[in-house]
């Protein structure tokens, strides 16, 4: 599973904009295949920034990670069409913008400590905002 979803993007912007820019086979429905393709760059995208700090994929996915695979996915499908706007530009470089910041420690992913079952009757709790060299995120705070 990747960082976002269609129904990730339909929430965010809703169906009409995907039949606009995803309905590359002209049938009103925005197409599956294409969606798909362009969430899966979005997800190499992400992980090429967040492996700089993380072990990727980051799980759970942090909100500020989803959104920016949203916004990358969807100026990636409507690329080929010609149906990006200058808004889906905006968007998609600030999505490039914020991955960098995370990328180089100075923004965190704001994630929850999760606690997993182990299954012999004790449980382990992980820290998903410490950096792959085991360091904490550190976010400015004196």
């Amino acid at each position: 599973m990747g960082y976002a979803t269609k129904d990730d993007i339909d929430e965010l912007y809703g169906t009409d904009l995907l039949v606009k820019i995803a309905d590359y086979n002209r049938d009103g429905q925005p197409d599956p295949e294409v969606i798909d393709k362009a969430l899966l760059a979005a997800d190499e995208i992400c992980n090429a920034y967040l492996s700089a700090e993380y072990t990727v994929p980051v799980v759970p996915t942090p909100g500020v990670v989803r959104t920016c695979a949203i916004d990358i996915a969807v100026y990636k499908i409507a690329l080929p069409r010609g149906g990006r706007t200058d808004e889906m530009r905006l968007r998609y470089e600030d999505a490039l913008k914020l991955l960098e910041k995370i990328s180089t420690g100075k923004v965190g992913l704001g994630l929850p400590p999760v606690t997993v079952d182990n299954g012999d009757g004790t449980t382990t709790t992980t820290d998903p905002n410490v950096k792959r060299s085991g360091g904490s995120f550190d976010c400015g705070r004196a």
